[in-house]
């Protein structure tokens, strides 16, 4: 590859630059919680990769779910180990950790 043609500092042939829109007080805020400009990328990458992995995970869940059904006390377990670990709860699901 020559000069002209070669991807900027940092980046590959596995990692696409990308240009996203957000409103100015969501940008603001993942600016601060980056720790700047210049990680921004890095921080937005780590979350999204965050999410993917969840929502694989959540379909897992609810594909197991559908076959075998848990009892409402197995899930509210289930609810406190992994909220132990650190692991939160999808959105919607309001069992009780105690």
């Amino acid at each position: 590859m020559d000069g002209a043609n070669s991807p900027p500092p940092g980046y590959d042939d596995r990692v696409k630059r990308m240009t996203v829109s957000l409103p100015d007080d969501l940008a603001e805020q993942v600016k601060r919680a980056a720790g700047g400009e210049g990680q921004v990328s890095a921080y937005v990458a780590a979350a999204l990769a965050d999410y993917q992995e969840r929502v694989g995970l959540d379909e897992i869940l609810a594909g197991w779910q559908v076959e075998t059904p848990l009892t409402v006390e197995v899930r509210r377990r289930v609810g406190v180990e992994l909220d132990q670990v650190g692991i939160t709860r999808p959105p919607g699901d309001q069992q009780t950790a105690g």
